[in-house]
């Protein structure tokens, strides 16, 4: 038998043009083997072509924030880093924003209530036994009883058994909720009296670290006039207190001779 008679169509073949324009397909799926048709190249449907590159194109990734294998495209393979975007963005803030790595970090460290806060809370709720405000048990709470401070821990640093009372989830969201008229309200219908309100506190904080930026403006501006007697340039003036050259040049006296250098 002739060899021309023996002929096996691959099933990753070309099409054969034939005429200009004109091309005989002998092509099959490369996943079903369905014969193609002439503008048919590789697959039959999108959905072969979609099943085709997933289950060919693709490559194991083990993600390093979790340690989840997945299974990614192999063209993006070099270009992962996480799974999925929840790890990347945890990651993300475990480096660059915790701490002193974040841009709105102030100092200092997270406050607990002081040692043997444990001991002191349990003898709260064995003290009470129900909430203090709408008589709930720890069973008809779903959990056990809160321990609320009816002054700010963070303001007072106080742990007395006199100024903590039991309530429950529902009474300590409506008693602790920083500093708002309902807070007070809230507990002088309970029968305590609450000298100064959370929010009293905030507005007195704000108040006194206003003064401060204040008096540190004074004090910069005078700064300023005593640099400018001494015939120093206004960039130099900005340099050794701290503020730019357009505030310092709104501080002093209009003078038409003074360059920036």
């Amino acid at each position: 038998m002739s060899s021309s008679l023996l002929r096996i169509t691959p099933i990753r073949s070309q099409p054969v043009r034939v005429a200009p324009g004109l091309y005989i397909c002998s092509m099959r799926c490369e996943l079903c083997s369905k014969p193609l048709n002439e503008r048919q190249t590789r697959w039959c449907s999108k959905r072969c072509n979609y099943r085709a590159r997933w289950t060919w194109r693709v490559a194991p990734f083990v993600c390093p924030s979790c340690g989840v294998r997945v299974l990614i495209p192999a063209n993006k393979l070099a270009g992962r880093k996480y799974c999925n975007r929840s790890c990347a963005a945890r990651t993300f803030n475990t480096k660059f924003a915790l701490g002193e790595r974040n841009p709105n970090w102030r100092g200092g460290t997270a406050m607990p209530y002081g040692a043997g806060w444990k001991r002191i809370r349990e003898h709260v709720r064995a003290r009470d036994r129900v909430c203090s405000r709408c008589g709930k048990t720890p069973v008809e709470n779903g959990r056990a009883l809160d321990v609320h401070h009816l002054e700010p821990f963070r303001f007072s640093g106080d742990n007395s058994l006199d100024k903590l009372i039991a309530l429950c989830r529902s009474c300590h969201m409506r008693a602790d909720d920083h500093g708002r008229k309902g807070s007070a309200a809230f507990l002088r219908e309970a029968g305590y009296r609450i000298d100064v309100t959370k929010r009293e506190i905030r507005r007195r904080v704000a108040r006194e670290r206003a003064e401060q930026r204040a008096r540190d403006r004074r004090e910069a501006r005078a700064h300023a006039l005593e640099l400018a007697e001494l015939g120093l340039s206004l960039r130099r003036i900005a340099r050794a207190v701290g503020v730019s050259h357009q505030t310092i040049a709104n501080w002093l006296p209009a003078r038409q001779d003074r360059l920036v250098s």
